[in-house]
C-alpha cells in the first residue's frame, strides 16, 4: 500500500497542477503584459515631444498611447493618474461577467502615470478524473499512516502488557521464593569477590547470630566458624571454584566454651564474572537435625545391644527350663519370651529412654488376673533405665506366674498389693505381697525354675538383692535394685 501510494501520488499532483494553474503563473504573464505596455506607452508619449506634457491628461492621447501596445485578447489596459484615477483604457470587456480578476500595474517612465492590465481569471479545465485519483492517493497515505499509527499504539500497548505481565511473575516468583526460604527456615548470603564485600538476609543473620553494622568480607563471615571446621569450609570453596556446580558442607558456628555446638549447613556456587566471581548460597540452622541424627545413632547402638541381650536371656530360659516336664516346657517358655516381648514393645514405644515402674506392672498383671483378684499398686513416679526393663518384667511375669499356680491369683477373693518407694541412696524397693483367701495347705518350693531366674535375674542382671518368704497366709517378696536401674521422669501419681 505504501508503494502504491507513493506511486499514485505524483502522477496524480501532475494533471492536477495542468488542470488548476496557479495564480503566482498568471500574475507573473500580467505583470509582464503592464511592462509592455508602460514601455509602449512611454515611447508613445516621447515621440509626441514636450508639447504632449500638458496633455498628458487628455483622453485621446492617452487612448491613442495605448493603441501602440495591444496585450493578448482578454487583457484590458488602462492608464492611472497620480491620484489614481481613471484616464485612459482600451481593448476588450474585461469588466464584463461577474468572475474573479486578476489585476496588474507597471509605472510609466518619465511620467506620472501608471498602467493597469485587468484580466479574468482562467476558470479550471474539464475532467475529474486527475483529481479523484489524488484524492485517493491522498486518502490511501492517510489510511496507511492511520494504520501504521494504529499499529504502533497497539505494539506499545503489548509492549506494556508484556511488561506488566513480567513484573507480575517476577513479583510472584520473588514472593514464592521468599515463603520457601521462609518456610524451610534458610537465610540466603552472596560474596562478591572483586570487593570483598559479603552480603546477607535477614534469616541468615538470624542464624548466624551475627550482623555488623559496616560492610565485611570472608574473613569475618570465616571467623564465625569454629576453628576445627574452617579447613572444610575452605575446601568446598576450592571445591565450587574448580567445578563452578553448587557445594555444601556442614560446619559448627564457634560459640562459647561450655555450651552445646550448633551446627549450620551451608551452600554455595560461583557464578563467574568479567574479573573475579560472585558468589551466592544459602545457609540453613541444622543443629536440631543433627541432634536427632546422633540420638538416632545412639538408639541404633541401643537397639543393638537389646537385641544382643534379649538373645542372651532367651538363651538363659531355654538352659533353666530343660530340666522341666516336657509337656509344659514350650507354653513356659512361650510365655517368658512373651514378657520380654512386651517389655520390648514399651521401650520402643519411649524410644528406648525407659519405661515406667507403674506401666509394666499393669501391663503384667493385666494378663493374670482375675476379675474377682482385688489388686493394690502404690508408689511414686519411677522410670527405669532402658538397661533395667526387660529384667524388670522378667522378674514381675514369674512373680505372676507363681501367684496364678500358687498363690492370691489362684483363690477368688485374693489380694495382690504391689508397691515401691526409692530410698534416700536412690536404691528401688519394691514389695511383692499376696494374702490368700483361705490359707495354703502346703508351702510350694522356693528353689523352683521360677525362684532361679528371679535370683540370677535380680541378683545377677541388676545387681539387686531379693528376699522372699511363704506362709500360710500368702508370699512376700522384697526386691531392692540400685540406682543404676532407674531414670529420672515426670511423677506419676499414687494410687
Amino acid at each position: 500500500m505504501l508503494i502504491l501510494a507513493a506511486v499514485l501520488l505524483p502522477l496524480a499532483l501532475l494533471p492536477l497542477g495542468r488542470m488548476v494553474p496557479t495564480l503566482g503563473t498568471e500574475a507573473g504573464a500580467l505583470a509582464r503584459e503592464a511592462a509592455v505596455a508602460a514601455a509602449e506607452v512611454a515611447a508613445s508619449l516621447a515621440r509626441q515631444g514636450d508639447a504632449s506634457r500638458s496633455a498628458a491628461t487628455d483622453p485621446a492621447i492617452l487612448v491613442a498611447a495605448l493603441a501602440g501596445a495591444p496585450p493578448p485578447g482578454g487583457t484590458r489596459l488602462a492608464i492611472l493618474g497620480p491620484d489614481g484615477q481613471l484616464l485612459a483604457s482600451a481593448f476588450g470587456e474585461a469588466t464584463a461577467g461577474g468572475g474573479p480578476f486578476l489585476t496588474a500595474e507597471h509605472a510609466v517612465a518619465g511620467w506620472p502615470l501608471r498602467v493597469l492590465a485587468i484580466r479574468p481569471a482562467p476558470p479550471p479545465r474539464n475532467g475529474l478524473l486527475p483529481l479523484g485519483a489524488a484524492m485517493a492517493a491522498m486518502l490511501s497515505l492517510a489510511f496507511i499512516m492511520h494504520r501504521r499509527e494504529r499499529r504502533a499504539r497497539l505494539a506499545a500497548a503489548s509492549n506494556e502488557r508484556r511488561e506488566a505481565l513480567r513484573a507480575a511473575a517476577l513479583a510472584e516468583s520473588e514472593a514464592q521464593l521468599r515463603l520457601a526460604l521462609a518456610a524451610a527456615e534458610l537465610g540466603c548470603w552472596s560474596w562478591d569477590e572483586a570487593a570483598d564485600r559479603v552480603a546477607w538476609d535477614a534469616q541468615a543473620a538470624k542464624i548466624l547470630g551475627w550482623c555488623p553494622a559496616d560492610p565485611v568480607g570472608l574473613t569475618a563471615l570465616r571467623d564465625c566458624i569454629d576453628p576445627a571446621d574452617r579447613a572444610l569450609l575452605d575446601a568446598t570453596t576450592a571445591r565450587a571454584r574448580r567445578s563452578g556446580d553448587p557445594e555444601q558442607c556442614a560446619v559448627r558456628l564457634r560459640t562459647a566454651s561450655g555450651t552445646a555446638p550448633r551446627w549450620i549447613e551451608l551452600r554455595t556456587q560461583a557464578t563467574a564474572g568479567l574479573g573475579c566471581p560472585t558468589w551466592h548460597g544459602v545457609i540453613a540452622d541444622i543443629t536440631e537435625r543433627r541432634q536427632a541424627e546422633e540420638q538416632q545413632r545412639l538408639l541404633l547402638r541401643e537397639v543393638d545391644h537389646r537385641a544382643k541381650n534379649t538373645l542372651a536371656v532367651v538363651q538363659a530360659l531355654l538352659r533353666l527350663t530343660r530340666t522341666e516336664d516336657p509337656v509344659s516346657f514350650l507354653p513356659r517358655v512361650e510365655a517368658r519370651i512373651a514378657a520380654l516381648a512386651r517389655a520390648h514393645t514399651l521401650l520402643a514405644q519411649a524410644r528406648w529412654q525407659g519405661v515406667g515402674l507403674r506401666r509394666l506392672v499393669e501391663a503384667e498383671l493385666g494378663r493374670h488376673a482375675a476379675a474377682n483378684t482385688v489388686l493394690s499398686l502404690a508408689g511414686p513416679g519411677v522410670m527405669l533405665a532402658a538397661v533395667a526393663t526387660q529384667p524388670v518384667a522378667m522378674v514381675l511375669h514369674e512373680l505372676a506366674s507363681n501367684a496364678v499356680r500358687f498363690g492370691a491369683l489362684t483363690q477368688p477373693g485374693g489380694t495382690l498389693s504391689v508397691s515401691w518407694s526409692v530410698a534416700p541412696a536412690g536404691w528401688l524397693e519394691l514389695v511383692w505381697e499376696e494374702r490368700l483367701s483361705l490359707p495354703a495347705t502346703e508351702v510350694p518350693p522356693l528353689r523352683g525354675i521360677g525362684g532361679r531366674i528371679l535370683e540370677a535375674t535380680v541378683q545377677d542382671q541388676l545387681g539387686g538383692r531379693i528376699a522372699r518368704e511363704w506362709t500360710p497366709e500368702g508370699m512376700r517378696c522384697a526386691i531392692r535394685l540400685p540406682p543404676s536401674s532407674l531414670r529420672p521422669a515426670p511423677a506419676e501419681a499414687v494410687v
